[in-house]
């Protein structure tokens, strides 16, 4: 039965599993408690283990892209609930204490949900920006973290994957790093 069930188990135990099945960089590993009652941890305690964690990913990926100006993250998956909202949030959180000017883009257009742990609403943003029903400046919303800006996804378009691939979103990105670290 042990021999049948370490065959059957599809799950990656820990990052040397990950290791040898990819040859991708493995930038750190968080723990996640499902408990929460909001996504954004790091804010609230800059010291605590999770924002360690994520201070080291940051001080990796920091160390990729040396020579880069403007960084820019994307946090992917191609299931729900693994985690992207959360990463996404308390990186850009613990980029924006390091001092460094930082925006989230919520770029979900089919199930947006980034701007509700921010507290902030979903009327305008990134897709009323890629169709010119708003200005990045009517958009850009201010969080109540020092440094880190957000920009919805705002509200839910028919075209989703044509908007993220128009070049709208190049131009909106080239604005975006003018203004941002």
């Amino acid at each position: 039965i042990i021999i049948l069930l370490y065959f059957l188990n599809t799950k990656i135990e820990n990052y040397a599993e990950l290791e040898k099945l990819t040859s991708i960089p493995f930038l750190g590993s968080i723990m996640l408690k499902n408990d929460l009652e909001n996504n954004i941890i790091v804010a609230d305690s800059l010291k605590s283990v999770m924002a360690e964690s994520f201070r080291s990913i940051r001080t990796k990926l920091n160390f990729m892209i040396v020579g880069v100006d403007c960084k820019k993250v994307l946090v992917t998956s191609s299931v729900s609930g693994e985690g992207k909202t959360f990463t996404s949030i308390n990186l850009a959180a613990i980029y924006a204490a390091a001092g460094k000017k930082t925006i989230l883009v919520g770029a979900d257009l089919r199930k947006p949900k980034i701007y509700q742990d921010f507290g902030l609403n979903n009327d305008i943003g990134l897709s009323s920006c890629l169709i010119h029903a708003n200005t990045l400046n009517e958009a850009i919303q201010i969080t109540k973290l020092e440094n880190l800006d957000l920009l919805a996804s705002g509200p839910i378009p028919p075209n989703p994957a044509e908007l993220i691939e128009s070049s709208a979103m190049d131009r909106l990105f080239e604005n975006l790093e003018k203004r941002y670290d």
